[in-house]
Parts: C-alpha cells; structure tokens; sequence
C-alpha cells in the first residue's frame, strides 16, 4: 500500500504542476497558481484514493488509518475551497479597484449577494424539511454537505451522459483528415470573426481610456488612478510592439468614466477585460491556422509518399539533416500518415465500449444481479492489488474526464475558457472550482457500480454516509415507521366495528323492516358464534371468555349506531370504512358463514324458533 502512496503522490504533483505551466497566462500571481495547484491536487487525490481505498476493502486490511487520514483531508479541503476559498479569490482578482482592502470589499459584497441567494433557497429547503417531517434530528452541517453533494451528483449526471457519448464521436470523426478539415475551416472563420470583434473592443477601451487620461488634469483627486491605468497601456505596448489600435470610436457614455474611484475601477476592469479576451481569441486561432497547415502537409506527405521515399516534410519548421534527421522525418511520417489514424479509430472503439459498460452499470444498478463489467472485472482479479487498483482506476478517471469535458465545453459558451498559455486569473479559479466540485461526487457514483460483497462498505461510502445521509435516511425510515404503526393501530381497533356495521346494512336491505328484531338477534347470534369460535382457533389458552365479551360489546354498538340511523331515516353507505388487506383468514371464513346464513331465510328462521 505504501508503495501506491510513493508513486501516485508525486504522479499527482507532477500532473498538476504540468497542467499549471501549460494553461496560466503570463500574468497569474503566484498565491492563485497556488491556490489552484493546490485544489486539483485535493481533486485528483480524491481521484486516485479510490482505488486503494476498494483494494483495502476488498481484502479487509484493518490499518486503514492512512486511507480515512486522506479522505477528511482530500474531501474537506475540496468542500472549503469550492464553497468558500476560491470565490474569495476569485471575486478579488476580478475587482477593478486600485487598493487591496477595496477589492476585498467588492469580493465579499459580491460574494455575499450569491451566497444569500444560494442560502435563501437552502432555508427555503430546511424550513419544508422540518414541516413535513417533525421527528428530522439531523444536523445542519449534514443538510449542507447533502445539498452540495446532491448538486454535483444530479448536474454530474448529465455531464457524464454528455461526455460518454461524445468522446468518442468526435475522436471517431477527428480521424477522419477529410472531416477534420472541414471542421477547422469553419473554426478558423469563426475564429476571425471573434477575433476581430475583440481588437476592435480592445481599440474602444484603450481610445476611452487615453481619452479620460487627457482631459484629466494632474491635480484631479483622480489622477494617482488614472496613472495606474497608463502604466496598463504602457506596459501592453511594450509587451505587444505590434498591436496598433484600429478603429477605436467613443460612445456616449464613455467619457463618464472620471467621476469617482469606483468608475474609474470599472474602466481598469473594463480594460483588463478586453485584453485578456483579446489575447485569449488570438491564441486560439494560432492554434487552429497551425493545426490546419499540420493537417494540410500531412494530407499532401501521404500522397507523395511514394516520391519522398516516406519522409514527412512539414511547410511550418525547417528540415531536419544528418542521418538522424532522415530517420526521424520517417517516423513522424509513419506516426502521422499511418499509425496515427488507426490508434485514434481504436481508441474511439475502446472508448465507445467502455461509455456502454459505464452506461449499462448506471442504468441496471439491480440489488440481485450485478450487471457492471467493472465489478465483475475487479472481483475477478480480487487477490492481485495492482491489477484492482488497475481496472478501479481507468473506468473512474474516463468518467472524470467526461465529465470535465462537458463540464469545459458548456462553460466555455457562457463563463470560462482555457486557453493554453493564455487563461486568465478569474478562469483558472472558476475552472477549479468546478474541478474540485465534482470529484468526490463522481468518484461516489463510480462507488455505487462496484459490488464489493455483503457487510463491505468502502470508507469513503462509510465517511458520507455517516455526515450527511444518515439524516436524511432516518426521515424516510422514521416517516415510514410512523405511517405504518399508526394505520396498524387504527385498522386493528376499527375492524370489528367496521365489519359489523357493513353486514348489518346488507341484512337490513335485504329483509322486510318487520322482520328486524328477529334478523338481529339470528345476526347476532350467528356473529357471536364464529367469533367464539375464531377466538378459540387463534387462541389455545383460557381468553376466549374476555375475546367473546368484547365482540358482543361491539356488536352492541354497531347495532345501537344502526337503530339510530334507521330513526333518524339515514341509511350508512355499503363502504364506509375500507376494510383492512392484512385481515385473518379465520375473519373472512366467519364472514361467508354470514353470507351463506343470509342466503337461507327460511332454515334461519326455524333455527330461531327452535332456540326460542
């Protein structure tokens, strides 16, 4: 187990410090690539904890200290961050405001407007909660870690869903060079026209800006602000040589901006902004127009390849010499025109039967049959931890990253981006945000397909269930209990009454009334008698004296109720009271007697005059 530790921890740091180093931009500070190193590597430790903590269950090791150690700390972390941390910063870093306490302030007024929204509905939740179910002894913290876990597994659902299918759709037509060709067209062109909307807003905002820098006079209360906003223009130009601003035209209301600090904050944020965008959309259609020209030289290498005795030949880098440089033009020319194709065909095809098997486990979660591909794999090689951790850890990092790909693709239509080299403060928080989020929700699900045996429970299912639905369980059990042992109660202290009622009203609508006296006495005996004699097939000791007393106590009042109704001219319905489903069987035999008795008038009849 320790040897898990050695290797997947480092692993973990490596991969987050390559990930930081490939998508911040030049102008990330260093406490936010902290912040976010440090959230995906609580992230990804949730992501790799799993299947050790499977394997530790599966062969009952009883030190899991270490485990339950690095799931409080993993999870926790996440929930503290996501909730708590990373909106602070991230409301910080997006503040156009000059000073350090003036950006706190507009981070947390921001950030309090969203968690009273957020709150409000959650009150809104807890209040109904406790209305409905009055016996509810759970706590406030469970309710919260409920409702935090229930967002990411309901959204987590839909993301994964997305992600499953469409992985490997578009790997399958991405190696198609014809399909692909078309496709970078079309993001090329649509690439430019972004492009150019975003120089042309980032023209207006520098126009504006040295628009208000001019008539502000050096002795304005304004103008320490306004130098900050020239040291931007300043430093941009010097970065960017070739920029020039082309087009930049003033609004209405764009010399409004100097008139107090906050406006002048709102025109250092609108700058900012512009920038970053600007930036962001030039990156990406380099890297579009680089990936269109690779594609080109690949299509025209593969057809001459006959002619340059298979050797790539790009048109972006200069060619390589020596014999070294033949032999790899060879095999870049072997890797691209050839292999590459094929691997990307096959990895859609493994892709594609591992989103079924994903599917089919989610779909068929049956407490009898386990339908999993991945649980049936994993019991299979039970004995042997690598391969566990193996065959537990490729399913559950391709749900993380179909997640994370719908999750990518739908914000970058409407919050974020990530761009390689060039995202933003504010985009790099809220990606891990939605990183951290929804890994210990996906990791859950991914628990749920596996069946690890009776009385094997991982600690992570242990650790959850414990904080936060234990509470909500006991309403269900508590409500269900209660439901059942009231209408246990009432059915069992109703029955007789109800019963004799009902038999009453069909004796009487199917006699003459002058015959009433008698009915109810041959009716009350014949009650009397099959309940003597039920009591005393249910019950062998000496209580069929006290069960007989308290049948005639009912019938008495049954009958009493029905004179009244009859003198008062109101006839009782033929089902007043529904009859309890769980009565005896002695109780129904006794029933039919009746029946078979109401049937006979005239032997009934001799019966009573033979008794009188």
């Amino acid at each position: 187990m320790w040897v898990f530790y050695l290797i997947s921890l480092p692993l973990t740091t490596g991969m987050v410090l390559f990930t930081l180093r490939y998508f911040a931009g030049p102008d990330v500070p260093r406490y936010v690539l902290f912040t976010v190193g440090y959230t995906w590597f609580c992230s990804l430790s949730i992501i790799i904890l799993v299947p050790a903590d499977i394997w530790a269950t599966m062969s009952s090791n009883q030190e899991n200290g270490a485990i339950s150690f690095f799931w409080s700390w993993s999870y926790w972390s996440t929930f503290l961050l996501t909730w708590a941390v990373v909106p602070l910063i991230q409301g910080f870093e997006d503040a156009g405001d000059f000073t350090v306490s003036e950006r706190l302030k507009t981070s947390v007024h921001v950030n309090l407007i969203f968690y009273l929204i957020v709150g409000s509905i959650g009150l809104f939740g807890l209040i109904l909660l406790i209305l409905t179910h009055n016996k509810w002894k759970g706590s406030l913290l469970g309710f919260a870690m409920a409702c935090s876990n229930t967002f990411g597994l309901v959204t987590g659902a839909f993301l994964l869903g997305f992600g499953l299918s469409e992985i490997p759709k578009s790997i399958w037509r991405n190696a198609d060079w014809t399909i692909r060709q078309k496709v970078l067209t079309h993001k090329i062109a649509q690439m430019a026209v972004k492009l150019d909307d975003a120089h042309q807003e980032l023209s207006n905002a520098i126009v504006v800006a040295q628009a208000t820098s001019k008539q502000m006079s050096k002795r304005d209360s304004l103008r320490p602000y306004m130098n900050v906003i020239d040291d931007m223009l300043t430093q941009m130009f010097r970065e960017d040589p070739s920029f020039k601003p082309q087009g930049g035209r003033l609004g209405e209301n764009d010399m409004d901006y100097d008139t107090d600090e906050k406006s002048m904050a709102t025109l250092r944020r609108h700058l900012r902004g512009a920038r970053e965008e600007y930036y962001r959309y030039k990156s990406e259609y380099m890297t579009y127009v680089l990936e269109a020209l690779e594609l080109e030289d690949t299509i025209k290498n593969y057809e001459r390849r006959n002619s340059t005795g298979w050797e790539y030949n790009s048109s972006i880098r200069p060619a390589r010499t020596g014999k070294l440089g033949s032999l790899c033009d060879t095999l870049e020319f072997l890797w691209k025109c050839i292999l590459r194709k094929q691997v990307e065909k096959g990895l859609a095809v493994i892709l594609g039967i591992m989103s079924v098997a994903i599917l089919l486990a989610e779909a068929t979660l049956l407490p009898s049959i386990d339908l999993s591909l991945f649980s049936i794999l994993i019991k299979s090689v039970g004995t042997q931890e690598v391969l566990v951790q193996v065959f537990a850890f490729v399913p559950l990092m391709y749900m993380c990253i179909c997640t994370y790909y719908s999750l990518f693709k739908i914000g970058m239509l409407m919050f974020y981006s990530l761009t390689p080299r060039q995202t933003s403060s504010v985009n790099l928080l809220m990606i891990c945000s939605m990183v951290a989020r929804y890994a210990p929700p996906v990791s859950y699900n991914f628990l749920n397909l596996i069946r690890l045996g009776k009385n094997k429970t991982t600690i992570f299912e242990q650790e959850r269930n414990g904080a936060e639905m234990k509470p909500t369980s006991n309403l269900i059990t508590d409500e269900i209990n209660g439901r059942l042992s009231k209408t246990s109660k009432e059915d069992t202290s109703r029955s007789r009454e109800a019963i004799t009622k009902k038999y009453a009203v069909v004796r009487e609508q199917g006699r003459p009334a002058s015959k009433l006296k008698s009915e109810e006495k041959n009716a009350a005996s014949a009650d009397s008698l099959s309940d003597e004699g039920n009591t005393n097939s249910s019950n062998s000791s000496g209580g069929s004296s006290s069960g007989l007393t308290s049948t005639w106590q009912s019938m008495k009042t049954g009958f009493q109720s029905f004179k009244v109704n009859i003198g008062a001219k109101k006839f009782l319905p033929l089902r007043q009271i529904q009859e309890n489903t769980g009565s005896s069987h002695s109780s129904s035999e006794s029933l039919d007697d009746i029946f078979q008795k109401l049937k006979r008038p005239t032997l009934n009849q001799s019966i009573y005059n033979d008794n009188d």
